[in-house]
C-alpha cells in the first residue's frame, strides 16, 4: 500500500473531481456516528435525523406473532416516495425458532427468498401436487413460490434456528390451513354446508381437526417427531418433476468468491445460478468484510439493493443527489428564464452506525461503501432487486472505473498538474473491492503531499 497520498486516494480525488465538475455543497445526514478531528466516534449524529429513507434500525420491525418457541417479525414498508417505485413491494422479516421448534403449515401471497443465518433444519414445501423435503443449514439461500404450503423444523439439539427473508408480497398474507386460538384457520370462513360437502365429513369431525389447535403459529416437537421429518429431507434434486422447477437450498458461502483478499470477500448467487432468482429478476450475495476493513465505494447499474446486516457493527455511507435553492434570488436578478429555473445542484451524504439487524437501501446509481469497527468483522447479505443486466461500479481500487479515462479526457478534466495528481489518487490504490478502512489507513502512516 502506498502512503504517499493526501490524507488517502480517495480525498483527493474526490477534491479534484470537485473542482473540475464544479460539485456544489456537501450536507450530511447522519445518525449514531460523530466525527471528530477525523475520527468517527459513537454518538447520535450531529443533525439528529434517522437515515431515512435509506436506513432501518431495530425499531423499524414490529412483532408479527411470538410464542415462547420462537417468534416471526417484519419490517415497515418501504413506502416514501423514493424507494417505493424500486422496492415498494418488498418486505424483510426474520424468523427465529427454537432447538427442536415445528413452524406450522401455512402459505403466502407472495414469493420468498430466505437466507439461513444460523443453524439448521427441515423445510418442506408442499406444491405442484407433491412433497419436497429440505435440508437446509446455515448460508443456505432458498426460493419459495407464492402460494407454496410450507412448515419448518429446526432439527438442531441446542442452536437456535434463523432466518432471514424477502418476500416480493401481493397485500402480505399469511394462510394457515390449521388454526384455532391463534392463529384461525381460513378454512372457518367458509360456510358448514361446504365444508361438508368439501371434505366430505360431518362439521364436528371438521372442527376437531381444523379449529382446535391452541399452541401457536410455533410449536413443540418430540425428538422422534424431529428424527421421523429428518430422515426423508435431502438437499434437493430428487423429485418427480423436472430439473427447472425443483427448488433446491444453495450454500451462499459455498460459491466460489466473487472478489476475495485480505480485507473481504463476496459470494453471489445470481439467476445463472439459480432459475428461480431469475424468474425473480434478483440476485443474492453475502460480503464479509474483515475488522478494520472497507468496501470500495461503488454503486449498482440497475438493481436496488437491499442490505441486511447479519453479524458485526460498523458504518455505511452514501451519497444522494439532491437539489437545493442556494443562489437562486441571485439567479433571479441576474440570469435567463431558464436559469432562474434550475437549483444548485449538490450530493447529500446519508450515514449511520449499522449493527446486527439494521437494513439498508441502496438505489442503482447511488454511490455507497460500508465500513468495520474494529472489534470484528462485519457481514451483510445484500438482495439484488432488478438485477438483469446489472454491473456493479467501483470508484476506488484497483479496479477503480475511473482508470479507464483516457489521456485526452484526463488533460480536459483535471488540467496540468491536477491531471498529475488525479494520475497518481487513481492509481495508489492497488487493492481491490475490499480496502483497508481510515483507521488502517491512518496507522499506516498516508500523509499529505
Amino acid at each position: 500500500m502506498k502512503t504517499s497520498v493526501a490524507r488517502s486516494p480517495l480525498v483527493a480525488l474526490v477534491l479534484c473531481l470537485s473542482l473540475s465538475f464544479g460539485f456544489a455543497s456537501r450536507d450530511v445526514e447522519e445518525v449514531g456516528w460523530r466525527r471528530v478531528e477525523g475520527r468517527v466516534e459513537w454518538g447520535k449524529g450531529h443533525s439528529g435525523n434517522t437515515g431515512r429513507p435509506y436506513y432501518f434500525g431495530e425499531e423499524s420491525f414490529r412483532e408479527w406473532s411470538r410464542t415462547p418457541l420462537g417468534h416471526f417479525k417484519l419490517l415497515e414498508r418501504f413506502d416514501d416516495e423514493l424507494l417505493r417505485g424500486s422496492v415498494g413491494d418488498y418486505r424483510v422479516t426474520y424468523l427465529e425458532m427454537a432447538p427442536r421448534a415445528f413452524l406450522q403449515p401455512s402459505h403466502f401471497d407472495a414469493d420468498e427468498v430466505l437466507y439461513v443465518k444460523e443453524g439448521e433444519g427441515v423445510l418442506v414445501l408442499l406444491r405442484k401436487g407433491r412433497r419436497e423435503s429440505l435440508c437446509v443449514r446455515e448460508g443456505d439461500v432458498m426460493v419459495i413460490p407464492a402460494g407454496s404450503i410450507v412448515y419448518f423444523a429446526n432439527t438442531h439439539r441446542s442452536k437456535w434456528l434463523r432466518v432471514v427473508m424477502l418476500l416480493n408480497y401481493a397485500s402480505f398474507e399469511e394462510f394457515f390451513p390449521v388454526g384455532g386460538e391463534g392463529p384461525d384457520s381460513y378454512l372457518s370462513a367458509f360456510s358448514d354446508d361446504v365444508l361438508q360437502a368439501a371434505f366430505n365429513s360431518r362439521r364436528d369431525e371438521l372442527e376437531r381437526v381444523f379449529e382446535r389447535q391452541s399452541k401457536g403459529e410455533i410449536w413443540q416437537a418430540s425428538e422422534e417427531q424431529i428424527q421421523e421429518l429428518s430422515r426423508s429431507c435431502s438437499r434437493g434434486g430428487g423429485g418427480s418433476g423436472s430439473k427447472e422447477e425443483e427448488i433446491n437450498p444453495t450454500s451462499l458461502p459455498g460459491q466460489k468468491p466473487r472478489y476475495s483478499n485480505n480485507h473481504g470477500r463476496m459470494h453471489m448467487i445470481t439467476g445463472d445460478e439459480c432459475r428461480h432468482l431469475r424468474d425473480l429478476d434478483m440476485e443474492v450475495g453475502i460480503a464479509n468484510i474483515t475488522c478494520g476493513s472497507m468496501m470500495a465505494p461503488r454503486y449498482t447499474t440497475r438493481a436496488t439493493t437491499i442490505a441486511v446486516v447479519v453479524e458485526g457493527r460498523g458504518y455505511f455511507e452514501m451519497a444522494c443527489p439532491h437539489k437545493s435553492d442556494s443562489g437562486r434570488s441571485e439567479r433571479r436578478e441576474h440570469g435567463s428564464e431558464e436559469q432562474q429555473m434550475m437549483k444548485s445542484r449538490g450530493y447529500k451524504q446519508v450515514t449511520a452506525q449499522i449493527k446486527e439487524g439494521s437494513v439498508i437501501v441502496l438505489p442503482a446509481g447511488y454511490p455507497a461503501t460500508f465500513v468495520t469497527g474494529n472489534e470484528g468483522n462485519l457481514a451483510v447479505v445484500c438482495f439484488g432487486v432488478g438485477s438483469g443486466n446489472d454491473e456493479e461500479v467501483f470508484l476506488a481500487g484497483g479496479n477503480n472505473l475511473l482508470k479507464q479515462l483516457d489521456a485526452p479526457a484526463r488533460a480536459i478534466v483535471f488540467g496540468g498538474q491536477g491531471r498529475e495528481a488525479a494520475d497518481r489518487v487513481i492509481g495508489a490504490q492497488t487493492d481491490s473491492v475490499f480496502l483497508p478502512g481510515p483507521q488502517q489507513q491512518s496507522r499506516g502512516g498516508v500523509s499529505d503531499m
